[in-house]
Order: structure tokens, then C-alpha cells, then sequence
């Protein structure tokens, strides 16, 4: 079986407009992503909610990623993918049907992708994620050799309405594992992993996913299928527990969802450090896998576990506390979790090989 690195990453969100950006303002502790307003109609009612907007484009984002392989396989995790293109047509001129198939060719035309070994992951919050590791299966079998990893996540009408009817979104910030949490905030989000087995510092080490029946809507608070998915994502790549150096939380601050992490990260770790991420970028929806793995790995080549945005106040019937604070890092392996509407359950690992 062949191993897995990752080549080269990055990221665009409200927090910057790529990934030197994003890291520059962490060093500088200007920690306070710009959010914007999006005004919402229910009836007679008009209000603000909060929201993230990315700093630059999808299409401008694209060329960040550079020069690749044109035998590159391509993999895209997204849970709106050309959704916003759908309802601006609708707007001017009624039903049209644009769909994901129009969108994937014309990102293989800017990149100059020959392959058409091409992958669409729709498994809400753990696309990209899910992305990542099947793109990472086909490499270890030798079925591909390189692949390129995009996290999409554009604004639209859909996803907005859609977790506002079920009273998940925020009214005023997003506050990940905080005694005062109440709700998501979502934002816009683009990253890209390309992953290769030519040795680098970031070796994929693989993950695993696994279906959460208890609800449609929310995970079961018993955190079993998270803490059976870390159990055995550790069990595959032989080691313990306590060999984990940091834990990048899903945190989204809705209630039952940190609920559900907390328990199920509970049943497997003890004092392992702990950060949220969705304070800098807000919720990304299908793009977080990629967006959220991203940005962590450049903050942690600059040997920083970045402050957790928006927690301040531990619910006292958590065992977590995530950073409050810029910490030092120089540790080995990181395991990323995430949690999606509909139940799927995803962590993946990655190890920082020493030089």
C-alpha cells in the first residue's frame, strides 16, 4: 500500500483571502473575522442575521492552487455546489436546471484537468472530509496517483433558509462549546488539498466515516458513533490514544452537536488538547473538511494552535475546553472531526513527519 502526503493546501474565507493571509493574521492575534449582515423576511417580520463572507471568489480562488498534473484525479465536497448559480437563473427567468454536472467541467478547464477520474461528495458537513479519505484510499491502492481536493461552499438561499427553519442559525455569533451557545453561523468557504505520494511534512495518515441513525436532524447525544469512528480511524493507523497531540473539534455551537462531540471525544481521550475553528470562517458547511484542515495545518507549520473564536464560558457539564488563547505547538498527530445533518460522521488523521 502506498503512502499519502499532502503536497500542498490552502484556504479563502472571511478570515483572509488565502492561506499567507490567514496565518498572518493569526500571528498578529487579529482574531476577529469581519462578519456581514444578510437581511431576512419571515411574513411581516424583517431581521439581520450574521453571516461570513469570503474575502475573494470562487474563480479567483481557483488560481491560488497553481500549476498540477493534468492526470490529476479531482475530488469536490460541497453540500451547495452551484446552488447559488441555480437560483439567480430561477430569479431572471424561472425553473432552468443548471446542475453539478455543468460546474465540474469548467473547473477541469481552468485547472487544465485531462483526468477523468472526477468525484463529487454530497454528505452535508463531512463532504470535503469524505472526499479526502476516498481520494486518499485510491491513492494508497494505486489506482491514481495524485489528487486535488476542493471544499466549496458559495452563499445561497438554500442552505440559509434551510437551517433557519429548523432554528439552528445564531442571531448574534457563533460560540462553539460556550455555556451561551445558541445556534450556527454559516459562511462561505474554499480550500484545496492536493494530496500525492511524494513525501512532504503532512502525511495522510486516512479516516473513517460512519452513519448516525438516531436523527435526521441532529446526532444522538450519546456521542457512540463519533467516539466508534475515532476508535477505529486510531485502530487503523496503530496508535492509542494518547498519541494524539491535538483534536480539532466540529464545534458548529449548536446544542445537540456539542453535546454529541463532547461525549463521544470524552469516551476516548482524557486531556488531549482541543481547538474549534468556525469563529475565524463560520460553519462551511460541505467545504469545512478542507477549509477548516487547511487552515489548521498552516497555522501549526508556524508551530501555533490557534485561540478557539468565540469560547470563553465552559458549560460545566463539559469535559472539553478548547484553547482560549494562541498556544505553542510541536506535536505529531492531529485528529479532525466532523459531524453532518443527516448523521454522518467523519474524523480523519494527519501526521506532521519530523525533519
Amino acid at each position: 500500500m502506498n503512502r499519502v502526503f499532502i503536497e500542498r493546501f490552502g484556504v479563502c474565507s472571511a478570515f483572509g483571502e488565502n492561506l499567507a493571509s490567514h496565518v498572518k493574521a493569526l500571528e498578529s492575534e487579529v482574531q476577529n473575522a469581519p462578519i456581514s449582515k444578510i437581511s431576512i423576511k419571515e411574513g411581516a417580520d424583517e431581521y439581520e442575521l450574521p453571516y461570513y463572507r469570503a474575502k475573494t471568489d470562487f474563480d479567483a480562488f481557483l488560481k491560488q492552487i497553481g500549476k498540477i498534473h493534468e492526470n490529476t484525479a479531482l475530488f469536490i465536497g460541497s453540500s451547495s455546489l452551484g446552488i447559488e448559480l441555480n437560483e439567480k437563473e430561477y430569479a431572471l427567468s424561472g425553473i432552468k436546471t443548471l446542475g453539478y454536472d455543468t460546474q465540474i467541467p469548467k473547473i477541469c478547464e481552468k485547472l487544465n484537468i485531462k483526468s477523468y477520474n472526477r468525484y463529487l461528495f454530497c454528505t452535508a458537513c463531512t463532504s470535503s472530509a469524505n472526499a479526502l479519505i476516498y481520494a486518499a484510499k485510491m491513492i494508497k491502492k494505486g489506482i491514481i496517483k495524485n489528487a486535488l481536493v476542493l471544499g466549496i461552499e458559495v452563499s445561497n438561499k438554500l442552505s440559509l433558509y434551510g437551517f433557519m427553519s429548523l432554528g439552528l442559525l445564531s442571531k448574534h455569533a457563533i460560540l462553539p462549546f460556550d455555556k451561551r451557545r445558541d445556534g450556527i453561523v454559516l459562511g462561505e468557504g474554499y480550500g484545496f488539498v492536493l494530496l500525492s505520494n511524494e513525501k512532504s511534512e503532512w502525511e495522510f495518515m486516512g479516516g473513517e466515516s460512519q452513519n448516525d441513525i438516531a436523527s435526521i436532524t441532529s446526532p444522538s447525544t450519546d456521542g457512540k458513533t463519533l467516539s466508534n469512528v475515532i476508535a477505529k480511524t486510531l485502530k487503523n493507523a496503530k496508535l492509542s490514544p494518547k498519541q494524539i497531540d491535538l483534536i480539532k473539534l466540529h464545534a458548529t455551537a449548536s446544542d445537540s452537536n456539542d453535546i454529541s462531540e463532547n461525549a463521544g471525544v470524552c469516551k476516548i481521550f482524557k486531556s488531549t488538547q482541543t481547538v474549534a475553528l468556525k469563529g475565524y470562517m463560520g460553519h462551511t458547511l460541505g467545504a469545512c473538511g478542507v477549509c477548516e484542515l487547511s487552515f489548521l495545518l498552516g497555522a501549526l507549520e508556524k508551530g501555533i494552535v490557534p485561540k478557539s473564536v468565540g469560547f470563553s464560558q465552559k458549560d460545566e457539564l463539559f469535559g472539553i475546553s478548547p484553547t482560549v488563547k494562541n498556544e505553542l505547538w510541536n506535536g505529531s498527530y492531529v485528529l479532525l472531526n466532523y459531524l453532518a445533518f443527516g448523521g454522518n460522521t467523519t474524523s480523519i488523521l494527519i501526521k506532521k513527519n519530523k525533519s
